[in-house]
């Protein structure tokens, strides 16, 4: 490998250790703090050098100009930095695909135009942001293109010899799947033809050509057996469509599906390599419920002996899946018994519950957090359980997976409280209907628990932001286009999962806080203003979260922090267009200045401690 492309490797490994430390308890406050600062600074330094080595390497780079030389050491590179679900620079990888496949089309090499399409799709496909219930499916046409112009190629299937094409051609046919329209509610229908037959005709002709023997014979060294099974296991995914509306049809069609899968682990358990997955045992026995071919009483019995049987330290993958996300399938399908029935079920169905929350306070923050967050994210919307202390253990499982977002966060809580305190100093009629609470100061504890609700939606507004740093993690290197159309997605993301838990005014927080003031920019493009019991919040969240952000001196990594009297003065600025003027004329107080300044500072040191020595 190059020179300049291990440096690249190197800095991208040497970068995930420094924005991830781990303190004992015995080092002192001092030391930690002075060791971020040391790891913020090069971070920063490895910025600067990973955007000259890009240029140097990629950027700079054209398809007419690429020589077979540096197109097979960017080819060894691009291999190098994607490996599906665990890939060091899935969005640099992308972009060198797209270069590799201008090169091929300029040597006309067919087999490298194939896999350079795969490529693209599949590296595209983990940088997407795509989430049917809030209708987002942020680079699904782009992806389907890919696959498409991949699949096409199966016109020359015979006449292309190497092995290794014919794999990605039939890869592209069943991957035009990711860029199918699966997003539109309920499975409704579109002009006489639904989304499930459109995936159903991308599933039938791939399962023909995988499933033919002529095509086995040719190439008998290709992997068609894990061909099939992955084509039935995408289909069991349809579950979650059967449970809405009812389909004959589908049901069928998931139950094929879903006994192939469990014959195939069977086999496996068999050789004695593993047991059947918690996760198989619910999709076949839901399966077959929903084809009626299981009565109701024993699916529910079934997913009772998943959820009692699973281990309550089990932090595998399918313990995780077992603990969390089971006992909401448990939930779902209990609610559809007779309700004598289901009465005599309610202490066994709250024990089940109440062990999840047990399991999910035990769960470490490790190497699963991105399975946990998404598992979170996948049953919270029809979560048995949204009172304050599940929502605000989800909500600081998912922060807390990412320390540096897990530190702003908490600081622009702490600013939150700080501002609302301080108007119900100088202006509390301005208090009034914020969060539904009609004259707080009024109101015995009133105040107390507003100023807690404001801590709460000043921590939870970037939420979604954690929630998207599965697609977008890098901070050793500047931000594609691609990766910043993900991260603009954040305010929709945090006000679904907000909303979802129940806290509809922290969801206008996490929606509203990258909108100007005066609506005229930021993002999401918004037609009004959030509603009027939330606007005060969010107008102080907008201005506490450019103070922390651009006044961090401790560790951001991807830009030099500015000083706290430069930061006030472009909040002055930009009042009355991008900042409220009633919060950013509260700075006009010199003593609250002075104090804002420390209170900043003090919240910020407190912040870094909490999330790095007792979470690192």
């Amino acid at each position: 490998m190059q020179a300049a492309h291990q440096a690249y490797l190197n800095n991208l490994a040497d970068a995930r250790s420094l924005v991830k430390p781990h303190f004992e308890n015995e080092v002192s406050d001092e030391a930690v703090i002075a060791a971020i600062r040391r790891n913020a600074a090069e971070l920063y330094r490895l910025h600067t050098e990973d955007d000259a080595l890009l240029e140097e390497i990629l950027f700079s780079k054209t398809p007419e100009a690429l020589t077979a030389e540096e197109a097979g050491a960017l080819r060894e590179l691009a291999d190098a930095l994607f490996n599906f679900n665990r890939s060091p620079d899935v969005g640099i990888a992308y972009r060198i695909h797209q270069l590799l496949y201008g090169y091929a089309v300029q040597c006309g090499d067919t087999d490298g135009m194939v896999r350079e399409l795969y490529f693209q799709g599949i590296t595209l496909f983990y940088l997407n942001v795509r989430d049917p219930t809030i209708q987002v499916n942020l680079f699904g046409q782009k992806i389907g293109e890919y696959f498409r112009a991949g699949a096409a190629y199966f016109a020359q299937y015979e006449q292309l010899h190497n092995p290794e094409t014919r794999s990605y051609i039939i890869r592209c046919m069943g991957n035009i799947k990711y860029g199918l329209p699966l997003e539109r509610p309920a499975w409704e229908e579109a002009g006489g033809r639904t989304p499930w037959d459109a995936y159903l005709e991308v599933f039938d002709q791939t399962m023909a050509v995988v499933q033919d023997p002529r095509y086995r014979r040719m190439d008998p060294g290709i992997p068609w057996d894990s061909f099939c099974y992955t084509l039935h296991y995408d289909r069991t995914q349809f579950l979650s469509s059967l449970r809405e509306r009812p389909n004959p049809a589908m049901a069928a069609a998931v139950l094929e599906s879903a006994e192939y899968v469990y014959r195939h682990q069977e086999q496996i358990a068999a050789a004695g390599e593993r047991a059947v997955g918690a996760r198989t045992q619910y999709v076949y026995g839901a399966a077959r419920y929903h084809a009626g071919r299981l009565e109701l009483e024993e699916l529910v019995s079934t997913l009772f002996g998943i959820c009692e049987g699973c281990g309550p330290q089990d932090f595998s993958g399918d313990g995780i899946w077992a603990n969390l996300a089971a006992p909401e399938y448990l939930y779902w399908y209990a609610l559809c018994l007779e309700p004598e029935r289901l009465q005599l079920l309610e202490a066994r169905l709250k024990a089940v519950m109440d062990r999840r929350m047990d399991y999910l306070f035990r769960l470490p923050v490790g190497e699963n957090a991105g399975q946990v967050s998404h598992l979170l994210q996948a049953t919270v919307e029809h979560s048995s359980r949204a009172d304050d202390l599940f929502s605000d253990r989800v909500l600081h499982y998912i922060l807390a997976c990412h320390p540096p977002t897990f530190v702003h966060s908490e600081v622009v809580g702490c600013m939150a409280r700080w501002f609302c305190a301080r108007f119900a100093e100088v202006a509390p009629e301005r208090l009034n209907g914020l969060f539904g609470f009609e004259n707080p100061l009024q109101q015995p504890g009133g105040l107390a628990e507003l100023l807690e609700q404001a801590y709460r939606a000043g921590l939870y507004h970037d939420t979604g932001k954690s929630m998207l740093l599965g697609y977008v993690g890098q901070y050793s290197r500047r931000l594609l286009d691609e990766e910043f159309a993900c991260i603009k997605l954040h305010p929709r993301f945090g006000r679904s999962l907000l909303e979802n838990l129940g806290l509809s005014d922290h969801a206008c927080a996490a929606q509203y806080h990258h909108r100007t003031y005066d609506l005229a920019g930021g993002y999401p493009a918004v037609a009004a203003g959030c509603p009027a019991r939330a606007a005060l919040m969010v107008d102080i969240i907008t201005v506490v979260d450019a103070l922390d952000a651009g006044t961090d001196n401790v560790g951001r990594s991807y830009a030099a922090a500015k000083s706290f009297d430069k930061l006030a003065e472009e909040l002055r600025a930009g009042k009355g267009t991008r900042y409220a003027p009633a919060v950013v004329e509260l700075l006009d107080d010199a003593d609250f200045y002075e104090a804002t300044r420390r209170h900043l500072d003090d919240s910020r040191r407190s912040a870094y401690l909490h999330a790095y020595r007792q979470k690192g």
